[in-house]
């Protein structure tokens, strides 16, 4: 397995790597997510947000093959009147296509990310899945994430 940083000539790959994982939640939330057939859906932001120096987007390979990628965030809150200063390693995306579950890639990737909180002085990684998701819980869990927040919602 190769887990390598992407550059703004990955786009294209990185959207087609995310369709799988957006049209589960779209089928799970479809008044939220949008359904996606073309693999290229996400392209301009995708690169609006390679552009960006706090984003870092890993790409795992299997045998050659493209299999998965994560996109974590540096985020740094300075103090206020509520809270200390506070930096942490945001996970916005990870996806692996179904024929490489469970085979290391997911935990290769979130050791990239573990990788950069290091090297950036930062001990918190932070990541956030849809409720319905217990798959990717049971996966978090596994990889030593907890619970730390809860958010709610009711429609009206």
């Amino acid at each position: 397995m190769e887990i390598r940083l992407a550059t703004l000539a990955d786009a294209e790959l990185i959207s087609a790597l995310n369709v799988d994982v957006q049209n589960v939640h779209a089928e799970a939330l479809p008044h939220i997510f949008k359904h996606v057939a073309d693999s290229s859906f996400a392209i301009p932001y995708i690169t609006e947000q390679l552009e960006n120096p706090n984003n870092y987007f890993f790409i795992a390979s299997i045998d050659g093959e493209d299999a998965g990628y994560v996109y974590a965030r540096v985020v740094r809150r300075p103090e206020n009147a509520y809270m200390h200063p506070w930096n942490f390693v945001y996970i916005d995306q990870i996806s692996v296509k179904p024929a490489y579950q469970r085979q290391g890639c997911g935990t290769a990737l979130i050791q990239a990310v573990r990788e950069l909180a290091r090297e950036q002085g930062i001990s918190t990684i932070a990541i956030d899945t849809w409720f319905f998701n217990e798959k990717a819980q049971a996966f978090f869990a596994r990889e030593g994430f907890a619970m730390f927040n809860m958010r709610m919602w009711m429609e009206v």
